[in-house]
């Protein structure tokens, strides 16, 4: 058994327990990928701040990241979510199936229900876990 705090349901709770983590990710999946210091300059906060909750949300596994070339300067990192991304596969030449367009256009309502149902499944997780430790020190205690 893993110990208590140490899992994915804390990391999930960690991403969506800020508003501003939570519109990060709401803001990836209707525009699609990111740098940071788009993401930055949108909600006006210093780019370390921002790669901060970017870091975490990539740990957590709500967001990927990859290099991107750019005309000219460095390759860029940038975020963004697997849905998001439908229309970056369309440009590309990638046929996808009717199916697959209506997954990654779904609207903001759905994709909070999925969160939530995320958050929910990993509260479930960490509750049966603290059910097994109140049994484990309650059988220890009547061992003493």
């Amino acid at each position: 058994m893993s110990r208590l705090g140490d899992d994915a349901a804390t990391r999930t709770a960690k991403v969506l327990s800020l508003p501003t983590r939570a519109a990060i990710l709401s803001l990836l999946l209707r525009s699609g990928a990111k740098t940071v210091k788009e993401i930055a300059d949108h909600f006006h906060i210093h780019p370390n701040v921002a790669r901060a909750h970017l870091d975490l949300m990539v740990e957590a596994g709500f967001l990927s990241t990859e290099t991107r070339r750019r005309a000219k300067g460095r390759p860029a990192k940038v975020y963004f979510t697997w849905e998001s991304e439908a229309g970056n596969f369309e440009e590309a030449g990638v046929e996808l199936s009717g199916e697959d367009v209506r997954q990654a256009t779904r609207n903001e309502l759905e994709v909070e229900v999925r969160l939530l149902d995320r958050m929910l499944a990993d509260a479930t997780g960490q509750l049966n876990r603290i059910r097994e430790l109140i049994e484990q020190s309650t059988r220890q205690e009547g061992g003493s």
